[in-house]
């Protein structure tokens, strides 16, 4: 977001092209994560059912929802509210796993 007190360019006088991210960053940013997607793929092939397949996978999407939320969400180019709305979001998501995952680990198999 662009500051209301600064100074902008004489050919820019609204301040458009302050914000415009290089195509070279988006592109390679993009491929990163096709190659993350696909190494995702490739771990539930290759890995099968293991006890580190899921957790892997998850470090992997984390990974990608931080890219995709860094540059094309622009993030790294918002004001503070945009970022704190952001990060409370994720706080926000993390009380509804820990309440999940309390009542789903206190519950007992009941069988038959």
């Amino acid at each position: 977001m662009a500051e209301p007190n600064t100074t902008t360019a004489p050919d820019d006088p609204h301040g458009i092209r302050q914000d415009v991210d290089n195509p070279g960053t988006l592109i390679l940013v993009f491929v990163v994560l096709i190659g993350l997607a696909l190494a995702n793929i490739g771990i539930s092939g290759a890995m099968g059912p293991t006890k580190f397949t899921l957790p892997l996978q998850l470090a992997i999407a984390s990974v990608q929802a931080g890219l995709v939320a860094y540059y094309f969400m622009h993030l790294r180019q918002g004001d503070k509210v945009v970022v704190l709305t952001a990060l409370s979001s994720l706080f926000w998501m993390a009380i509804l796993f820990v309440l999940f995952l309390a009542d789903y680990l206190t519950r007992h198999m009941v069988v038959g």
